[in-house]
């Protein structure tokens, strides 16, 4: 289902691009393939999978806990872009997108809580990985000044910083996950300014 739904999520943000004239579809992804590079490409997937076969059961708890962070994410972007925006049709869109990526969530939010209860270990492993590893969507596949357009956009400015720390204390509430401050870590990491909440 998660990946059904991403596929036309892609597909509707690719004829918003080629409704503003940008690079979308099969070019688009083929310069996003390429820019990723042989590391991007084969050595993270290869790294990936051997960290998991090295930890075992525990890993999923880190997988689901990074897709968790992730949808929290992508929900709170779709949001603030609604909200600064303020376009009837890209509304009607991302409020679609949201309610899927709503149901994305309760998946890997209930099964990373679950593990990581479980498992001190799982809990370890995630917080290591979420210290070292984590960064915001799409950051590890776009331009670093891209990203932090993107990011100040969003982020930046009254209202970023509210949504900084409802993210950030949703990871609190983890299992084991407390205190990490991933995303304003990150924002700091990318330059990006963030009013306090």
């Amino acid at each position: 289902m998660w990946n059904f739904e991403e596929y036309w999520h892609g597909d509707v943000i690719d004829r918003i691009l080629a409704v503003h004239h940008e690079v979308n579809g099969l070019p688009r992804h083929r310069s996003v393939r390429l820019s990723q590079g042989f590391k991007g490409n084969v050595v993270t997937p290869i790294t990936q999978c051997l960290a998991a076969a090295v930890v075992g059961e525990d890993f999923i708890a880190t997988h689901m806990t990074f897709g968790a962070v992730n949808e929290w994410s992508a929900h709170a972007a779709y949001g603030r872009l609604i909200e600064l925006e303020r376009h009837a049709t890209l509304t009607k869109i991302l409020q679609r997108i949201q309610q899927q990526e709503s149901r994305h969530l309760a998946f890997y939010m209930s099964e990373a809580r679950e593990r990581l209860e479980k498992s001190r270990k799982a809990q370890r492993v995630t917080r290591f990985a979420l210290r070292r590893l984590w960064a915001p969507v799409g950051s590890s596949i776009s331009p670093k000044p891209e990203t932090r357009f993107v990011l100040n956009h969003l982020l930046g400015g009254e209202g970023g910083g509210k949504i900084v720390k409802m993210l950030d204390s949703k990871v609190d509430k983890l299992p084991g996950q407390e205190g990490l401050s991933v995303v304003a870590k990150a924002m700091k990491a990318f330059g990006v300014r963030v009013a306090a909440a």
